[in-house]
């Protein structure tokens, strides 16, 4: 792991944005390691068992219940697996950013502990969030960016209770959705602007024969790519309210977090 220096203080968008980058090209290897292990299996099953599998021209049941089963399994698949991607990449952050010792395996292995309450609690925010949207989109929105730290919440502070990690995002979030939205809008436009220019290419470098399983393909790896700078974003944001908002400094936040403090 590559060493990186911290100053412990309450960053502006920008700083957070920039924090992050450099956190994640300084460790790359980890960051993408993470995503990739945990994400390439929901990125397979696509590809042997998606509607793309069918051919227009020789439709069986057979081929509709294998596609059909696929979809079942990538939904069982992923509901296991993006809790693990979240905790994992969530602790790596973490102790990264304390200067803390971290490896792929202790990252995974505190995220399968802990998969269960990230998985209910997402759930309900899904729930939530759905519902908001489905009322009036305002609503909607802002309850998704004040349940924006539920995985730092949940694998930094232990918390195992649904409703007390849902106010405790709440609370760390309030007053700053602002920032929230307008990280999260970055990212967004930067992986859609990826996706797009490689649709471009993929077209004109493929032809439209083979434009759908290469751009299937490279979609996913542009997501293997893109998901650690979210989950770095979401730990900044995490400490980032913690120090504003409680005035931990690093001293506190490793006491508290039963870490040895280390220097930054």
């Amino acid at each position: 792991m590559a060493a990186t220096e911290h100053n412990f203080e309450p960053m502006t968008a920008g700083m957070v944005l920039d924090k992050s980058f450099r956190l994640y090209m300084d460790n790359f290897p980890l960051m993408v390691g993470l995503s990739a292990i945990l994400n390439i299996p929901l990125l397979i099953l696509p590809l042997l068992f998606g509607p793309g599998r069918l051919d227009p021209r020789n439709i069986s049941i057979t081929r509709v219940l294998t596609v059909l089963i696929g979809a079942l399994v990538f939904l069982l698949a992923a509901l296991i697996v993006t809790p693990l991607i979240t905790g994992a990449t969530t602790k790596a952050v973490s102790d990264i950013y304390l200067g803390n010792v971290v490896t792929a395996g202790s990252s995974i292995s505190a995220a399968w502990r802990k998969a269960w309450t990230l998985l209910k609690t997402q759930f309900v925010v899904g729930l939530i969030v759905g519902l908001g949207m489905l009322l009036l989109v305002v609503p909607g929105m802002l309850w998704m960016l004040s349940y924006a730290l539920i995985a730092p919440v949940v694998m930094i502070e232990g918390s195992n209770n649904g409703r007390e990690i849902r106010q405790r995002s709440w609370s760390l979030v309030k007053g700053n959705r602002g920032k929230v939205f307008l990280i999260f809008f970055i990212i967004v436009v930067i992986q859609i602007l990826a996706q797009a220019g490689i649709g471009i290419m993929a077209v004109f470098g493929l032809g439209t024969s083979n434009v759908s399983l290469i751009s299937q393909i490279l979609n996913g790896i542009v997501s293997i790519l893109m998901y650690p700078m979210s989950a770095i974003a979401v730990t900044l944001l995490y400490y980032d309210f913690r120090i504003r908002k409680e005035g931990f400094d690093l001293e506190m936040l490793s006491h508290a977090l039963g870490e040895p403090a280390r220097g930054a």
